[in-house]
């Protein structure tokens, strides 16, 4: 619920409206920020903007509409350019431009020059009581309903207000809130509180259309076997992880088959999963051109015919007929593995 604070100016109008907003940009507008940029800029014309308490919850109150949708109608003046937003903290400072200077209308506010989504600091509680009054929205109402369909269960009061702080705290339009339902849902993720922390991932990447959430999704299917291979799949990879195994996909090229291959000889070797260990692994592969299972297999013979000579029998002068062995317990095996995959790759090229 930010306060909203305004830049106030001193000057005489002839009209309180400007022409110019009545004849180029009131006629395109969506009627909603039409009566949100009147509500707000009659407080700014007769100075009523001292008090803390005029916020967005306040003009959302008063007009009948969404906190949400006051907050996207504003964000929709701002990109063109009747208003200027500055985001402070919970405060959002409001300044008017002279009436003689408003822009031509007919900027795109989809396009990319839209301004970052301003979101309240905490998240918000809504009562019963509001939960019931936004309901009566029939985008609103209609999520509730597909929510409880898909999860197969009636909502408590609660769960109601979660589902609710998706599009109005996390400002996902509907459309992108069921199709997140649907893809955790499918994924076998039916916890409201797992699906809050998707639906903050989203936000925080400005998914804000079904296109976006869909290839946002798709890079998503390439990590989930990775995840569950390393015994990860009950929980998303963070950025550090994210960014190795793009690493592992895209700068080293290898396939899902051998990147799984290598999370599984992670796990015999040192009984957990390591990220770390499987990055000196598939970079250990990539610099000698191991590129498939095949490769791997000639790979681990090269190595076993290496340990086989470096562990061969010594004939001692002195000894007995019994031969004696070298005995070695520390091996360096990684070394050894590198330079029988470096030996493998010189034959190849031969």
């Amino acid at each position: 619920m930010p306060a909203l604070l305004f830049q106030k100016r001193e000057a005489d109008f002839a009209t309180p409206i400007s022409d110019d907003f009545i004849l180029h940009h009131m006629p395109s507008a969506n009627g909603n920020y039409v009566k949100v940029y009147l509500y707000v800029f009659h407080h700014f014309y007769k100075g009523q903007t001292n008090d803390l308490a005029f916020s967005t919850k306040e003009v959302a109150a008063s007009l009948g509409m969404l906190e949400s949708d006051v907050l996207q109608a504003l964000q929709y003046w701002h990109t063109q350019k009747v208003v200027t937003l500055t985001e402070n903290g919970e405060q959002l400072w409001i300044s008017f431009p002279p009436f003689g200077a408003l822009p031509p209308s007919g900027s795109d506010p989809t396009g990319t020059d839209r301004p970052k989504v301003v979101r309240v600091e905490h998240k918000p509680t809504y009562s019963p009581e509001e939960i019931n009054i936004y309901e009566q929205n029939p985008l609103i109402k209609d999520l509730f309903s597909s929510a409880s369909r898909l999860l197969g269960e009636q909502f408590s009061f609660p769960n109601l207000s979660l589902l609710f702080s998706f599009y109005d705290y996390y400002r996902l339009p509907i459309n992108v809130i069921k199709f997140l339902l649907e893809y955790c849902i499918q994924n076998g993720n039916r916890s409201l509180r797992y699906i809050e922390k998707v639906a903050q991932d989203w936000s925080d990447h400005d998914i804000t259309t079904l296109e976006a959430a869909h290839a946002y999704v798709k890079r998503f299917d390439l990590y989930r076997p990775i995840m569950k291979s390393l015994g990860l799949s009950e929980r998303r990879p963070t950025e550090q992880e994210i960014e190795m195994m793009d690493r592992w996909l895209y700068q080293y090229g290898h396939s899902l088959e051998l990147i799984i291959e290598a999370a599984e000889r992670t796990i015999r070797k040192t009984g957990k999963p390591s990220f770390k260990y499987m990055e000196s692994i598939l970079k250990s592969w990539s610099e000698n051109q191991i590129r498939t299972l095949e490769d791997v297999s000639r790979s681990d013979e090269a190595f076993a015919k290496r340990a086989a000579t470096n562990a061969a029998p010594v004939h001692s002068p002195k000894s007995s007929n019994f031969h004696t062995y070298i005995g070695r317990d520390d091996w360096d095996f990684e070394s050894i593995e590198k330079h029988a995959q470096q030996q493998l790759y010189s034959q190849k090229g031969n």
